[in-house]
């Protein structure tokens, strides 16, 4: 034990990204899109009738989504 009772904690390996900038880019991007994704998704949830929320309703969904709006394509699929 630490000083005033307090235990150091080990959290395991920890590595920093060295990102180049156009990686950074495509990075905020791609974090950009899965939030739209699961903001859509939650709300196409919501809306949707209890007896046809199913995960392939879901899934179809998802891929007219990533059709019709141009910026969900940097989604790695």
């Amino acid at each position: 034990m630490g000083e005033l009772g307090w235990e150091k904690r080990q959290f395991g390996h920890r590595a920093r990204l060295a990102l180049s900038p156009a990686e950074t880019l495509l990075i905020d991007a791609q974090a950009h899109a899965a939030r739209t994704v699961w903001n859509c998704l939650h709300a196409w949830w919501q809306m949707m009738p209890k007896d046809k929320r199913t995960l392939s309703n879901a899934d179809a969904a998802i891929r007219q989504a990533r059709k019709e709006i141009d910026f969900l394509a940097v989604l790695p699929a």
